[in-house]
């Protein structure tokens, strides 16, 4: 019965999870088709794309790269579970002190995004992961609710909460 599942089913499941994204303004965005590059991709697009980066930084072991997605600024705010990090430079140190071997990151996969916009220049999202520790075989399963700024050089990350467990 479970090869009928992962042969038949799961690819079907799969195509069914995919959310649609919705037609009304300011509503919940959950996923995007591939834009045209020669038009302007809208902000919520981009907002999504911007996570997306995130998770290809973060699978690359590019703790800079991932870092040029938050706002490089003393106030940025971001709190994972009990641990509260204020300012950019604060939170990059964590990550290049926290993991001086790059591979000990794993790898996250993304399983659901959410974006809003709340204005104009403003956005909400959230992300639902998991990261995988191939050397321990640990997995972790969380949450991370982000606001998102719009700069000149783009989306930013500018306050950000993770909540995770371990399974």
């Amino acid at each position: 019965m479970l090869e009928i599942f992962i042969k038949f089913l799961a690819p079907l499941a799969l195509v069914l999870c995919v959310p649609v994204m919705a037609q009304e303004r300011n509503a919940w965005q959950f996923g995007f088709l591939p834009a045209n590059p020669s038009v302007s991709k809208p902000d919520d697009q981009q907002v999504y794309e911007v996570l997306l980066k995130m998770l290809d930084r973060w699978n690359a072991h590019d703790i800079e790269g991932y870092m040029q997605l938050y706002w490089k600024s003393p106030e940025l705010l971001v709190v994972r579970g009990s641990e509260q990090f204020n300012g950019w430079q604060q939170l990059h140190d964590s990550y290049v002190n926290g993991y001086p071997n790059r591979s000990a990151m794993g790898s996250i996969e993304l399983v659901r995004i959410q974006v809003r916009l709340v204005k104009p220049d403003l956005a909400l999202a959230l992300t639902w992961w998991t990261i995988n520790f191939p050397s321990s075989h640990q997995k972790v399963v969380g949450t991370t609710t982000m606001n998102l700024q719009k700069f000149d050089d783009g989306w930013k990350i500018v306050a950000s909460h993770s909540g995770a467990n371990e399974m």
